[in-house]
């Protein structure tokens, strides 16, 4: 449970109890990324002394505007998602989505030398993986491949019964490491594999176990044989070669 907490705050309380959100402070003049569905501090002054008027401003778009000497409550754009802590200025953004990623600016007194600038990254968190192979057969390529629904990953890993996949030829990888391939697969490649992928904010892992069937060849050869046969005995044609 997310529960906000600072002086002079005036909010309904909905906006102070966020049972799923989770809060993400950072220092101030720095990128900041938060997930999405999460809450974020945008960090306000070390003190007031000197300050008359307070305003946040994301795009062309004030959210807060507070006059500190007149005692007033802060003209916040949003109260169910924006929380303004008058005694240092900071901002509370809670119920994060992505396109609340930009720059947040604090304004001090409306004089631009004083405005510091913000750069927020809100990004969807990795969720929901799905890992499924082709028929693994002894002597061909095996397809491993990893899907996940969010579109900007981190890193891909791979692992093989709960090790990192040892650097050489019979491991390949593609499409930004998501797809695993397996060449000339052996005996020694049955196992548990597992993919982890990670964003920025957090990470998810899914394994799969991997069975290795042998690669029946002649079978395979003699099948268009056995078909054509059965045409043929079917249809009553047979071709013969005459004798010289």
């Amino acid at each position: 449970m997310c529960a906000l907490r600072g002086s002079g705050l005036r909010a309904p309380l909905s906006a102070w109890l966020i049972s799923w959100c989770s809060v993400i402070a950072g220092p101030p003049g720095e990128k900041m990324t938060a997930a999405a569905g999460s809450c974020i501090v945008l960090p306000g002054l070390d003190h007031l002394q000197g300050v008359g008027l307070i305003q946040w401003k994301f795009s062309e778009q004030y959210l807060v505007t507070y006059h500190v000497n007149n005692y007033s409550l802060p003209d916040i754009v949003d109260q169910d998602r924006f929380l303004f802590q008058k005694s240092n200025g900071s901002l509370h953004i809670c119920r994060l989505e992505v396109n609340d990623s930009g720059i947040y600016t604090l304004i001090i007194n409306m004089k631009k030398q004083n405005d510091r600038s913000i750069q927020l990254e809100v990004v969807e968190p990795v969720s929901q993986l799905e890992l499924w192979s082709n028929l693994s057969l002894i002597g061909l390529t095996t397809q491993l491949v990893c899907n996940t629904s969010v579109e900007k990953v981190a890193k891909y890993q791979w692992k093989k019964d709960g090790k990192p996949l040892p650097i050489e030829s019979h491991y390949q990888l593609s499409q930004n490491n998501s797809v695993l391939l397996i060449l000339n697969t052996t005996w020694s490649d049955k196992g548990s594999y597992s993919c982890n992928v990670s964003s920025e904010v957090n990470w998810h892992e899914v394994s799969l176990e991997l069975p290795i069937q042998e690669y029946r060849k002649r079978i395979w050869m003699l099948l268009p044989v056995g078909i054509c046969m059965i045409a043929c005995a079917v249809t009553g044609v047979f071709v013969f070669k005459p004798s010289s």
